[in-house]
C-alpha cells in the first residue's frame, strides 16, 4: 500500500507488476515500489500493488485469481469502484485487461478506467508454451486478451514503445476495443523498448509517458 502521509485518499490504483508472469515483487519489488510512488503522486490516489502468485509453480488462474481478489478488497474497503483504477505493464497489462474482463463477465462493477504499458496480450506462440499457460489454451482470453471481446469497458490508456516486440499486442487490442465501442488513448513511442516508462526521471520520454498517464487520470 502506498499513499501520500497523513492522508486517507478516497481514490485507489490497484498496480499489476510484470515479469511474464513467473517473477513475484521479490524479484522487482524495488521498481515497482518506485512506480507505485509515481502513480500516488501523480493521483493522490492510494495504490496497492498485489504479489500475485507466479509460474511455473502457480500457472493459471492463480494471478487472475489473486488480481480480482485484490479489486474486490479494494471495494471492500470502501473505494467505489468509480474511483478505482487497474494498471499494469507487461504480463501485469494483460492481467489488466484479463481481470477487466472477468469483472465484466461476472456482473461485478468495472473500474473507472485502465491503464497498460507495453502490455503482453498474446501468449499464443507457436513453439513455445508459456510457463503460465499450464495445461490451459493459450487462446484462452483471460490468459491471453488478445482474444477477448471489449464491449462495456471503461475507457483505457494504452502505450507502447515503437521498437518492442509487443508493439501488436497493445496496437491490435487498442484497435479491436474501439471497435466494440470503449473510449482508448493510443500512444505508441517510437523509437522506445518495452516498458520504457521505468526509466524516469532520467529518460525524456518516460517522463513524457507519465505526464500522459497524468492527463489521463485526471
Amino acid at each position: 500500500w502506498v499513499q501520500k502521509k497523513d492522508a486517507k485518499p478516497d481514490k485507489a490504483i490497484l498496480q499489476l507488476h510484470g515479469g511474464a508472469y513467473t517473477r513475484s515483487l521479490k524479484d522487482n519489488g524495488t521498481t515497482y515500489r518506485r512506480s507505485a510512488v509515481q502513480y500516488a503522486r501523480l493521483s493522490g490516489a492510494g495504490v496497492l500493488t498485489v504479489d500475485y502468485r507466479v509460474a511455473p509453480e502457480h500457472p493459471y488462474p492463480a494471478a487472475l485469481e489473486d488480481a480480482v481478489r485484490a479489486y474486490e478488497w479494494l471495494l471492500d474497503q470502501g473505494y467505489l469502484p468509480e474511483n478505482t483504477i487497474i494498471a499494469g505493464d507487461s504480463a501485469g497489462g494483460g492481467l489488466t485487461l484479463a481481470t477487466a474482463l472477468y469483472i465484466r463477465d461476472n456482473d461485478m462493477p468495472m473500474p473507472a478506467a485502465l491503464i497498460t504499458m507495453s502490455a503482453w496480450t498474446n501468449l499464443k506462440y507457436r513453439r513455445w508454451i508459456p510457463p503460465y499457460a499450464g495445461d490451459d489454451r493459450a487462446d484462452n482470453p483471460y490468459i491471453s486478451p488478445f482474444y477477448g471481446e471489449f464491449h462495456d469497458f471503461p475507457p483505457m490508456l494504452m502505450q507502447v514503445g515503437g521498437d518492442e516486440m509487443l508493439l501488436d499486442d497493445t496496437v491490435k487490442v487498442a484497435q479491436k476495443a474501439r471497435e466494440a465501442g470503449v473510449a482508448v488513448v493510443q500512444t505508441t513511442y517510437p523509437g522506445m523498448f518495452h516498458v520504457f516508462q521505468m526509466l524516469f526521471p532520467e529518460l525524456p520520454d518516460a517522463n513524457r509517458a507519465w505526464e500522459e498517464v497524468e492527463a489521463f487520470i485526471k
